[in-house]
C-alpha cells in the first residue's frame, strides 16, 4: 500500500514537471517567434535603405543604415543564445526521463511479483523514455494501473 501511494505520488510529481515544461516550451516559442518578428521588420526597413543608391543616401540613411544592422545582429545573436538555452533544457530533460524512468522501473518491480501480471512488457517501455519524451512513462503508467485494478481491454484510463 506505501508502495502504491508512493507510485502515485511520483506520477502526480511526473505530471506536475510534464506540465511546467510544456509551459516552458510554450514561452520559449512565444520568445522566438516575437524576435523573428522583430528581426523581419528591421530587416524589411533595411531593405528599403540599401534598395537606394549609394550616391543618393544621405548622411541620415546610412546612420540609420548601420544601426538597422546593429539591432538585427544583437537579436540574431539573442535568438541564437534562446536556442542554444532550449537544447541545454532539452538535454537536462531527457536526463531527468531516463532518472524517472529508472525510478518507476525499481518501484514497480517489487508490485510486478506481487501481483505476477505481464506488465514485465510495459517496464521494457521505461527504456525508450528518452526517445519518446514524458509521454511514454505516463502510458505506461495508465497502462500498469489499469491492468491492476482489473480495467482490461475497455476505456476508463486513470490519470
Amino acid at each position: 500500500m506505501p508502495e502504491e501511494i508512493e507510485l502515485e505520488m511520483a506520477k502526480i510529481q511526473r505530471l506536475r514537471e510534464v506540465l511546467v515544461r510544456r509551459e516552458s516550451e510554450l514561452r520559449f516559442m512565444m520568445d522566438d517567434i516575437q524576435l523573428c518578428k522583430d528581426i523581419m521588420n528591421l530587416k524589411k526597413e533595411l531593405q528599403s535603405l540599401v534598395a537606394i543608391p549609394e550616391k543618393e543616401k544621405t548622411k541620415m540613411e546610412k546612420q540609420r543604415e548601420d544601426e538597422l544592422i546593429q539591432k538585427i545582429h544583437r537579436l540574431v545573436q539573442k535568438r541564437d543564445f534562446l536556442v542554444d538555452d532550449a537544447e541545454v533544457e532539452r538535454l537536462r530533460e531527457k536526463e531527468e526521463d531516463k532518472e524517472m524512468a529508472e525510478f518507476l522501473r525499481t518501484k514497480l518491480k517489487p508490485l510486478d511479483k506481487a501481483t505476477q501480471s505481464p506488465t514485465s512488457d510495459h517496464l521494457e517501455q521505461f527504456e525508450s523514455t528518452e526517445q519518446l519524451g514524458f509521454y511514454q512513462t505516463d502510458i505506461c503508467i495508465i497502462e500498469i494501473k489499469r491492468f491492476r485494478e482489473g480495467a482490461g481491454g475497455g476505456g476508463g484510463y486513470v490519470l
